[in-house]
């Protein structure tokens, strides 16, 4: 059954914390291209974005950097009182093609199982490592990635990233909002994983695509490149990745498979990252703190 999501009842909303303005600039004047509605939610006080707020563009700021979670909700909310069918989930690093929107609202409409379906996602190209972001699913205790396949329309991952997922509001109303105690990181692999619990799909159309920054840096290993994260981020996956094994929500493969999978990125990051007593640490300490379930914004 074909739907009908019209360009007006789409909101778009990007989180903002530290941005390049220079480059933001750039990333905001796409948004608006596609877009008939942006909410920029700011976790940079410090930071003014006036110059950016227009017609279509209308700014959030929070007192302090409330973390991706917190930011993304207050964006959905505000979204919602405004009548949204649906939001389009950003962050400050994706760069759209002009007819992004266009597209994609073509794919989404004409889709068979709309409401069914709790994300709609493109594929993306990570600039950090010049690689195509892989389509993710999972059976017993082995984890499958595969490059996007420009000659199928769809692919099901079983989880896709934040930045670019079209969500339709009555998916929110049934799955509920993000987990905000997870702060950053592994915000859109539980929701996606929660949303699959409720039976719900997860749809990539691999003709649409965006360009994403993911990671700060890249390593080669065995002739593949790999994005470095900073050891803040490395705190944050190692410790919301303990917290999530507990949620029942969360497909049991998945959590035999990235529990495997995190003895591979200690070694990975003490071997092959400079600055290792850092990463020792902070990776300690997510273990830790996600053990005894000290979640939120890490103090230091």
């Amino acid at each position: 059954m074909k739907h009908n999501i019209q360009k007006k009842r789409l909101i778009a909303i990007l989180v903002i914390f530290k941005p390049d303005l220079i480059n933001f600039k750039k990333v905001v004047l796409q948004h608006e291209k596609n877009f008939n509605s942006i909410i920029l939610v700011n976790n940079s006080p410090e930071i003014s974005l006036k110059t950016f707020q227009s017609k279509i563009t209308s700014i959030i700021y929070n007192d302090d950097n409330v973390g991706l979670a917190v930011a993304l909700n207050i964006g959905i909310l505000e979204a919602k009182k405004r009548g949204a069918e649906m939001v389009a989930l950003f962050d400050q690093d994706s760069m759209l093609p002009n007819n992004f929107c266009k597209r994609m609202l073509q794919l989404i409409n004409s889709y068979h199982d709309y409401k069914n379906t709790a994300v709609f996602s493109p594929i993306y190209l990570n600039k950090i490592t010049n690689v195509y972001g892989s389509i993710i699913n999972f059976k017993p205790f082995q984890l499958i990635r595969t490059q996007p396949n420009k000659f199928l329309n769809v692919s099901y991952p079983k989880y896709v990233i934040t930045s670019s997922s079209f969500i339709p509001i009555k998916a929110i109303d049934k799955v509920g909002l993000m987990r905000e105690e997870l702060f950053i990181d592994f915000i859109d692999i539980e929701w996606c994983l929660r949303a699959r619990s409720y039976g719900y799909s997860i749809v990539s159309f691999s003709k649409v695509e965006i360009e994403h920054y993911l990671g700060d840096s890249s390593v080669t290993f065995m002739g593949k490149n790999y994005p470095i994260h900073s050891p803040l981020r490395m705190y944050y996956n190692f410790r919301n990745s303990l917290y999530l094994y507990r949620l029942k929500e969360i497909d049991i493969n998945w959590r035999i498979i990235d529990a495997a999978r995190n003895l591979f990125r200690v070694i990975f990051y003490i071997v092959l990252v400079g600055n290792r007593i850092t990463y020792i640490k902070y990776i300690f300490k997510g273990y830790f703190h996600g053990l005894i379930k000290k979640m939120g914004k890490l103090e230091e």
